[in-house]
């Protein structure tokens, strides 16, 4: 019998927070997060294009084994010493490495980009010589050209 008193209460209760829910998942979120989504959007549109001008300028030197693949397995071994000097009490440098790797997390994005773009340029150049190639994107050895939209521009 306790349990059927109680049993309204729960409803009500759920009613009380799906109405909080829906408020705030339509109209408080959005009035308070769209002027940051707007800044955000323009400093990683602005970061996205300068870093990939960057790449661009310096294509010749860029070496073949700095792929997305690489700057993830350098992010994921970047969390070891994190939590090293997280265990240390340490505060400041974890904080910093927690920012590189977020960078990192955007970089491998546009590296991962800018060698699709080199790759369809290789290819495009070779079949304008008649040159017939012996690769083709979806066969090649190194996996990091797929490119992943995470909602970052």
């Amino acid at each position: 019998m306790a349990e059927e008193a109680t049993k309204p209460k729960k409803e009500l209760l759920q009613l009380a927070l799906d109405v909080v829910d829906f408020l705030v998942e339509h109209y408080f979120l959005p009035k308070l997060i769209q002027p940051f989504l707007k800044v955000h959007e323009v400093f990683y549109g602005q970061l996205n294009a300068t870093l990939r001008k960057v790449l661009d300028d310096n294509k010749p030197q860029i070496p073949a084994w700095f792929t997305a693949n690489f700057i993830t397995y350098l992010r994921t071994w970047v969390v070891f010493p994190t939590l090293l000097l997280l265990a240390w009490g340490h505060t400041i440098l974890p904080a910093i490495l927690v920012i590189l790797v977020d960078f990192g997390d955007f970089l491998d994005g546009v590296v991962a980009r800018f060698w699709v773009d080199v790759r369809k340029e290789e290819e495009e150049e070779k079949k304008s010589k008649g040159i017939k190639s012996s690769m083709s994107l979806t066969d090649m050895e190194v996996d990091s050209f797929e490119v992943v939209s995470t909602g970052s521009p």
